[in-house]
């Protein structure tokens, strides 16, 4: 097997356009804090972490599905054997391993301005064991996708507790209240978008898990809206909590909406396939407009540019 090829398989396990979707979330939550890049080298690491703990739970995915796959999907790289299965498990294992021992090097890396914290080492820990309790003995439940909207929740508020200091008197204390309902609304949303994709793979687009995942969708988004209204007044907001930024959400959500309403209307399981992706992605304009909030139209646009690549890369390689 060429390199390239190997690559090719590799991108293909990994779901690679949702990659851009993990630097996305990771970068809001992190400027929701911080308002900026500082300080750099935290965030860096903090992104390398959250990219481990993606790639790991796509690898394992597929590392505990592979005798379902070689049935229903035998041209998926594992059961096709273009990658060893010992190689994938030692991969998605270590994969993981690596995301907490870099979370927890993230908060404690020198900053003239930030105090070290633990925080992201706890967030970390929670996120290896929601992965592995997906990709194994919970994804055919119906927990499936509270664990995997508490999987975006925690990848998003691993962005930000690298900035998270001080005692922890009780859980409120953990993060702020606004911060953690940003990380609900994309917790809710994607957990929406994987029930309205439960039966993308065998093409019931007329199950009721669609109009129901849906309406969550919709309630996550809703919950963005919220976010920044429940920040201290003080917040240097850089658009209008009360009215720009509920705007932008809108329209975000609106394509998303819009789309499922039609599967809905016109059943096909094309149109499903193409729903899911849209709103998978949808995730990197929800990043957008909270980094626009946070810290201004230049980091808006940084993040929202992840789209393009995002696309281009869905066209060769599936997001689900």
């Amino acid at each position: 097997m060429s390199g390239r090829s190997r690559l090719r398989h590799w991108a293909q396990l990994i779901r690679l356009p949702n990659t851009f979707t993990v630097i996305a979330d990771v970068t809001a939550g992190f400027l929701l804090i911080g308002h900026g890049a500082d300080p750099l080298a935290r965030l860096c690491m903090v992104l390398l972490a959250g990219l481990s703990f993606y790639w790991s739970g796509m690898i394992l995915n597929d590392w505990f599905d592979v005798e379902k796959d070689r049935r229903e999907r035998p041209g998926r790289p594992l059961p096709s054997g273009e990658i060893g299965i010992n190689q994938a498990g030692r991969a998605g294992w270590g994969l993981l391993t690596l995301g907490i021992i870099l979370a927890s090097i993230a908060g404690y890396l020198p900053s003239e301005n930030w105090e070290s914290t633990w925080r992201p080492t706890l967030v970390a820990c929670l996120l290896a064991i929601t992965i592995v309790a997906y990709d194994g003995p919970l994804k055919q439940t119906a927990l499936a996708p509270l664990l995997m909207g508490f999987c975006r929740f925690l990848s998003f508020l691993l962005g930000a507790s690298v900035l998270l200091t001080g005692p922890l008197q009780s859980w409120s204390d953990f993060a702020p209240g606004h911060v953690l309902i940003f990380a609900c609304g994309m917790g809710v949303y994607v957990m929406g978008v994987t029930n309205m994709a439960r039966h993308e793979a065998d093409g019931d687009v007329r199950s009721a898990t669609l109009p129901i995942g849906l309406i969550v969708a919709m309630l996550g988004a809703y919950l963005l809206t919220l976010a920044p209204v429940a920040a201290p007044p003080d917040e240097p907001w850089r658009v209008s909590p009360e009215r720009g930024f509920p705007l932008l959400i809108g329209l975000i959500a609106f394509g998303v909406f819009f789309r499922g309403v039609r599967v809905m209307l016109a059943p096909d399981a094309h149109a499903l396939q193409m729903l899911i992706r849209i709103a998978v992605l949808t995730i990197i304009p929800f990043s957008a407009a909270i980094a626009f909030l946070a810290s201004g139209i230049g980091w808006g646009l940084a993040i929202f540019s992840l789209v393009v690549p995002a696309i281009l890369l869905s066209i060769w390689f599936r997001v689900t």
